[in-house]
């Protein structure tokens, strides 16, 4: 019998809100020689509109983001607001 195992989601969002919307996503998943793909697109095509929408989904938050003044991140290598998310399930191993 398998058990469950933490799957995460790095969700970056416009503002720190759960309801902004999201402009970056990187899923993990807890399978051997898994390897991470980093989402930044003008025009994505993402399970999730908002943080909101994958907590509806059973996602839950493990890290709020923290919290700064506002900048002008052309300049900088941070994208957005960054919320981390778990997920506990059974994964079949392949």
């Amino acid at each position: 019998m398998d058990a469950p195992r933490q799957r995460l989601l790095y969700l970056q969002a416009r503002t720190p809100s759960v309801m902004s919307s999201i402009i970056g996503l990187t899923l993990i998943e807890p399978v051997a020689g898994f390897a991470p793909e980093i989402h930044a697109e003008s025009a994505p095509d993402w399970p999730y509109e908002t943080v909101h929408d994958a907590v509806v989904d059973g996602w839950q938050i493990v890290q709020f983001p923290h919290l700064q003044a506002p900048f002008d991140d052309r300049e900088l290598d941070v994208i957005g607001y960054e919320f981390i998310l778990q997920k506990m399930e059974v994964i079949a191993d392949e």
